[in-house]
């Protein structure tokens, strides 16, 4: 699991950041775990080291003390290598 950086918008407007775990990815998009629930839709940012990656939340669902996270990459962003 690569350890990454998760920056999005929550629901009241704050800007948020928390780590998370990359559990799997395609050209597509990410799957990764993190403590926190992002809302389905919500545009998020993922840094690893120097390299940023964007797209929207598909889904997010509670795994024990956890919560896995779907995001589909966007368009311009998903020929970029990661």
């Amino acid at each position: 699991m690569v350890r990454i950086d998760v920056l999005w918008t929550d629901e009241d407007g704050t800007p948020r950041v928390a780590p998370a775990k990359i559990e799997d990815r395609s050209h597509g998009g990410f799957s990764i775990r993190m403590k926190y629930e992002i809302r389905v839709g919500s545009m998020v940012s993922i840094k690893f080291g120097s390299e940023q990656v964007s797209g929207t939340v598909t889904n997010c669902r509670a795994e024990r003390s956890e919560y896995v996270v779907g995001i589909k990459r966007d368009s311009a962003a998903a020929a970029d290598p990661v």
